[in-house]
C-alpha cells in the first residue's frame, strides 16, 4: 500500500474509529530496538507472543555486505521508515532472547519495492528480487512469512532492499516478529478479515447494481454500487494483497496500478453519491470538476514506474479541497434539516477523521494498521441503515397512496363503470383513451320519476337532491344484483345497461317497481307524497365507447335503441302502464311465459321501416291486480288486434268485457274511449295516437 494518505475516505462512524485508534496504535510495553539492537530477555511470549520490530536498526546504505570491520561509525534508521528516492541498502538487527522460548516467527508485508529477510544469514524469504540498479531489481508485493527454531539466546535479522520503482525506498510497515503459531494465527485473522470485507463490498455492489436495474430512474444506487467495486478493488490490491495469493500472475505494476487508479476514482464517487443525497447543495460543475481532477491523475498510470506513483502527494490537496466541500455540503443541508443529513454527516466526519488518522501513520508519525478496512464496514452499515430507512419511509408512502389510489378508483368507477370499462378491454382507468369503443347487443333500460318536476317545485334545493339520492340508492343495487350497470343519471332519470340478458333488464324492472312500493310506504310514513316510476326496456345493438379531449372525457352509448328504450319509458304515461318493453325485448326473452306480459300495441316508430309491437309487464301489480290482468288478457289483445283492423265496435266490446274483470286497467278505458272517438268521428274531434317523436 502507498505510504502517502489515501483520498477516498468516506461514510464512517467516529466512536469506531476511536476504538480502532486505540487498539491499533503501539502501545508504550512494546520492546524497542536500541542502536540496532532489541533486548527481548524479560520477554514473556505467553502474555504478548508477538509485537512490531521498531525501534533503531543498523542502517547500510548502498551496499548488501556491509563491512562489519569499520571503524567508521555505523548508521541507524527507525523502523518502519522511508527516505525519498531510489537505491538500495542493508538494515539489521540483534535481537536478544530469553532463556525460554517456542518456535520463533517473523511476518513482513510488502515493502518499497522489493526485499529479502535473512535470518542469521540465511535467506528466509523475499519479495521481488533486491538489486544494485534499475536492471537488477525485479519489484513485488507479496508478503514474506517465515518460521524457524532458535536455541541460541540471540538472533541476527537482516533485510535486503532496493527501490527503483516508487518515489520512496524503506520499510513502509510494521514488521511482526514473536511466537510462530500466534502469528500464524494472526496473519490468517488479518487475511480472513479482508476477505470479509471484500466480500460485503462485492455483495454491496451487487445488491445495489441490482436496485438500479429495478429502478433505473434513481441512479444514486448505481454510484453507491461502484463506489462499493472501487473498495472491492481496493482491499484486494491493498494490505494482506489478496490478488497476489488468488492471481499469482499480478504482477507489481498491475497491483499499484489498480491500488492508484482506485484512490482517484473513489473520491469523486463519494462526492457523486452526496450531491445525489443532497442535490440541491452540490453543484453538478463542481462534480464534474472532481471527476475531471480524479481522471487527470489517473492518467500517470500509463506511464512505466516509478511515474504513477509520483502525482499521490499532490492528491492530498485535492482530497483535502474534497473533504472541505463536503463539509460545506453536509453543513448546508443540516441546517435546512434535510432528511438523513445527520447521519450522513456524522458517517462523513468519522471518515475525515480515519483519513487523518491513516495519514499520520503512513508518515510514521504513529505506528498503527491502516484502520480504513474497519471504516469501510461501518460505512456499509451506516448505507444499509439509510436504505432500509428509506425503504420503510418508501414502504408507508405507498401503503398511504394505495389506499388513496384505492380511493380514487372507487370514486372514479361511481362516474366510469368497471364493467364499461371491462367492454372496452381496459382494467384500468388509466388506460381509457378518448376514441376506446366497442359495438355490442345490449338491452337498455330507462326509468324516470313521474312528474318530478311538479314535486320538486314543492321542494328546497337540498330536499330535492336528497329525494333523488334516496331514490337511486334504493333502485341501483337491484340494477346490479340483475347482472346490470348504471351508464347514467339524466335527473331524476336512470339508463342501465344489461349486457348477459333481456331477462335480467325484465327481472331488475320488476324488483324496482316492488321496490317503489315500500319506498312510498315509507314516505307516506314521514308525511312525504309517494312518487310514480315509469320504465321502458328495450333491446338492441349499440356502440360504447369513450369521448372527449385529453382534458375530460366521458363514457357514452350511441344507438336508435337507447332512443327507443326513452320513447318506451315516456309512453307509459300515455298507456298509464308502468312497465313496457319493446317486441326485441320480448322475442329475446328465454321463457316469456314465465312473466306476466300482455301485447299492448303495434307502433311504427321514427327511424324503423315497420311497425313494432309493445308489451305491458304486470308481475310487479298486487296479487290481485295479477289475477285480473291475467284473465282479461285475451280480451284485451283481441281488443287491440280489432283496433288496429279498424273494428272498432266490436274492439270496444272486447275492452268493455275486459274492464268488466279488470275495472282498473287504465290501458283499457285508454282503448275504450278511442274506439268512441272512432265510431263518432263525424261528430267528435278524434284525439291521435301516442307522439312517437
Amino acid at each position: 500500500m502507498d505510504p502517502e494518505p489515501t483520498a477516498f475516505r468516506f461514510q464512517y462512524l467516529l466512536s469506531i474509529i476511536f476504538c480502532i485508534f486505540l487498539v491499533s496504535c503501539s502501545s508504550a510495553d512494546t520492546p524497542v530496538a536500541q542502536k540496532g539492537i532489541l533486548d527481548l530477555t524479560h520477554w514473556d511470549y505467553r502474555s504478548k507472543p508477538t509485537f512490531n520490530l521498531q525501534g533503531d536498526w543498523s542502517f547500510f546504505p548502498n551496499t548488501f555486505e556491509p563491512n562489519l570491520r569499520s571503524e567508521k561509525s555505523p548508521e541507524f534508521r527507525k523502523i518502519p521508515g522511508v527516505w525519498p528516492g531510489s537505491g538500495y541498502a542493508l538494515l539489521k538487527l540483534k535481537i536478544l532472547l530469553p532463556e525460554k522460548h517456542g518456535r520463533l516467527a517473523i511476518y513482513s508485508k510488502h515493502q518499497a519495492t522489493a526485499f529479502e529477510i535473512l535470518i542469521n544469514g540465511v535467506s528466509a524469504g523475499s519479495s521481488g528480487e533486491p538489486g544494485t540498479s534499475f536492471e537488477t531489481s525485479a519489484p513485488d508485493n507479496r508478503p514474506v512469512y517465515y518460521e524457524w527454531n532458535e536455541s541460541t539466546k540471540e538472533v541476527d535479522i537482516s533485510f535486503k532492499i532496493s527501490n527503483f520503482h516508487h518515489r520512496l525506498t524503506g520499510l513502509w510497515f510494521d514488521i511482526r516478529f514473536g511466537d510462530a503459531s500466534a502469528l500464524y494465527k494472526e496473519t490468517l485473522m488479518l487475511r480472513d478479515w479482508d476477505l470479509f470485507l471484500s466480500g460485503l463490498f462485492f455483495m454491496s455492489t451487487i445488491y445495489h447494481l441490482g436496485l438500479f436495474f429495478l429502478r433505473r430512474q434513481d441512479r444514486t444506487p448505481l454510484v453507491f454500487a461502484l463506489f462499493c467495486f472501487c473498495l472491492f478493488l481496493r482491499i484486494f490490491v491493498t494490505e494482506e494483497k489478496l490478488i497476489q495469493f488468488y492471481f499469482p500472475w499480478a504482477d507489481y505494476p498491475l497491483s499499484m496500478n489498480l491500488e492508484y487508479l482506485t484512490m482517484y476514482a473513489a473520491l469523486p464517487l463519494g462526492l457523486h453519491f452526496l450531491r445525489h443525497s443532497f442535490p440541491a447543495y452540490f453543484p453538478i460543475k463542481w462534480m464534474l470538476l472532481f471527476y475531471l481532477i480524479s481522471f487527470t491523475f489517473s492518467l500517470s498510470t500509463l506511464f512505466p514506474f516509478p511515474i504513477p506513483s509520483i502525482p499521490v502527494p499532490y492528491f492530498q490537496f485535492v482530497f483535502l479541497g474534497g473533504v472541505v466541500f463536503a463539509i460545506v455540503v453536509l453543513f448546508r443541508a443540516i441546517i435546512h434539516n434535510e432528511q438523513y443529513s445527520l447521519v450522513i454527516g456524522f458517517a462523513i466526519l468519522a471518515l475525515i477523521v480515519a483519513g487523518i488518522f491513516d495519514m499520520l501513520a503512513a508518515r510514521q508519525i504513529i505506528f498503527a494498521r491502516f484502520i480504513i478496512p474497519i471504516g469501510l464496514f461501518v460505512a456499509i452499515l451506516t448505507q444499509t441503515f439509510i436504505l432500509s430507512s428509506r425503504y420503510r419511509d418508501l414502504y408507508r408512502e405507498k401503503e398511504k397512496l394505495s389506499d388513496r389510489l384505492q380511493r380514487l378508483n372507487e370514486t372514479y368507477s361511481r362516474f366510469v363503470p368497471i364493467s364499461f370499462l371491462e367492454f372496452l378491454g381496459k382494467g384500468k382507468l388509466e388506460d381509457m383513451r378518448p376514441g376506446d369503443q366497442i359495438k355490442k347487443e345490449m338491452t337498455i333500460l330507462f326509468a324516470d320519476i313521474r312528474s318530478f318536476t311538479e314535486i320538486s317545485e314543492s321542494l328546497d334545493s337540498k330536499e330535492s337532491f336528497e329525494l333523488l339520492n334516496s331514490y337511486i340508492s334504493e333502485m341501483e343495487p337491484l340494477i346490479h344484483s340483475n347482472h346490470g350497470f348504471v351508464d347514467k343519471y339524466f335527473g331524476d332519470a336512470i339508463m342501465a345497461l344489461f349486457p348477459e340478458s333481456s331477462d335480467d333488464a325484465v327481472n331488475a324492472a320488476i324488483s324496482m317497481q316492488n321496490r317503489i312500493l315500500d319506498y312510498n310506504q315509507r314516505r307516506m310514513d314521514q308525511g312525504n307524497r309517494a312518487i310514480g316510476v315509469g320504465i321502458g326496456i328495450h333491446t338492441g345493438s349499440l356502440m360504447m365507447g369513450l369521448v372527449g379531449s385529453g382534458d375530460r372525457m366521458e363514457s357514452t352509448v350511441i344507438s336508435d335503441a337507447v332512443h327507443l328504450a326513452s320513447k318506451l319509458e315516456a309512453l307509459n304515461k300515455y298507456y298509464g302502464s308502468s312497465i313496457l318493453i319493446s317486441e326485441d325485448t320480448y322475442s329475446r326473452l328465454k321463457s316469456p311465459e314465465k312473466f306476466l306480459l300482455r301485447k299492448l300495441d303495434k307502433l311504427k316508430f321514427r327511424g324503423k321501416v315497420e311497425p313494432r309491437a309493445i308489451y305491458e309487464l304486470g308481475d310487479h301489480l298486487s296479487k290481485t291486480e295479477k289475477e285480473a290482468f291475467l284473465r282479461s288478457k285475451s280480451n284485451f289483445e283481441r281488443g287491440v288486434e280489432l283496433f288496429q283492423y279498424g273494428k272498432y265496435l266490436d274492439s270496444g266490446e272486447s275492452f268493455r268485457e275486459a274492464l268488466r274483470i279488470y275495472s282498473g286497467d287504465r290501458a283499457a278505458n285508454l282503448y275504450l274511449k278511442r274506439c268512441t272517438e272512432q265510431i263518432y268521428s263525424s261528430t267528435i274531434k278524434v284525439q291521435p295516437g301516442p307522439d312517437l317523436a
